[in-house]
């Protein structure tokens, strides 16, 4: 056989061998990022449900933090006192700001007068955020002699506040319980423009706790 067609025949034989080879790597990049794509997607569908803890346990006390949904909040609250899980509870309101004259905490404290729940008592914070929120929560919980507290606050917020309080007061026994948004809505988040902003709102907060404010030198309280 002559040496061109001799050429011609290897070199047809060489790219029909290569061709396999190119399709098949193909396929496999797209399994790939099929796969990521698909573990992504899950991911996201849990970021709401991942940032909800509700999980009361019968404690001393119950308090009902700043971010705890108002009214559903300390509605919870009332319920699982009726049922037994605590004996005492503490509706934080803060005395920094007024509004009309007055401050959250008098606010709060006629609320209770007209709603007829005058066992409960206010917490009164000065702190702006939830990090500071856990000292006047301590000097509360101390003022009756209260080891273990259920915290409530608003869903998105629980994990963080659970964690929050057992790394800054370790010598306390805390449970968590969810105040406002149905649990089961969670993980339907991004179907709410709200809700969704709220989820982003909180893996913010969430994670420069995890990073940042964890890390502080002052981040145990004795």
């Amino acid at each position: 056989m002559p040496q061109g067609k001799l050429e011609v025949t290897a070199g047809s034989q060489a790219l029909s061998s290569t061709r396999p080879r190119s399709i098949s790597g193909h396929l496999v990049r797209f399994a790939i990022a099929g796969i990521v794509i698909a573990v992504l997607l899950f991911l996201l569908s849990r970021a709401g449900s991942f940032l909800v803890v509700d999980d009361p346990r019968p404690s001393d006390a119950i308090v009902v933090l700043e971010g705890a949904g108002d009214t559903p909040g300390y509605d919870r609250a009332v319920l699982l006192k009726s049922q037994g899980d605590a004996k005492t509870i503490f509706l934080d309101a803060g005395i920094s700001h007024d509004l009309y004259g007055r401050s959250e905490a008098e606010l709060a404290a006629e609320y209770l007068v007209r709603t007829g729940q005058l066992s409960t008592q206010i917490c009164q914070t000065v702190s702006g955020g939830l990090f500071d929120e856990v000292v006047d929560v301590k000097r509360c919980l101390d003022r009756v002699g209260a080891r273990s507290a259920i915290l409530m606050t608003s869903d998105f917020e629980t994990r963080r506040t659970l964690d929050i309080f057992h790394k800054r007061l370790p010598q306390y026994r805390w449970s968590i319980a969810a105040g406002s948004t149905p649990y089961h809505f969670a993980e339907a988040y991004w179907q709410h423009r709200g809700w969704a902003k709220t989820v982003l709102q909180e893996w913010e907060d969430f994670l420069w706790w995890k990073l940042v404010e964890q890390r502080r030198k002052d981040v145990v309280l004795h």
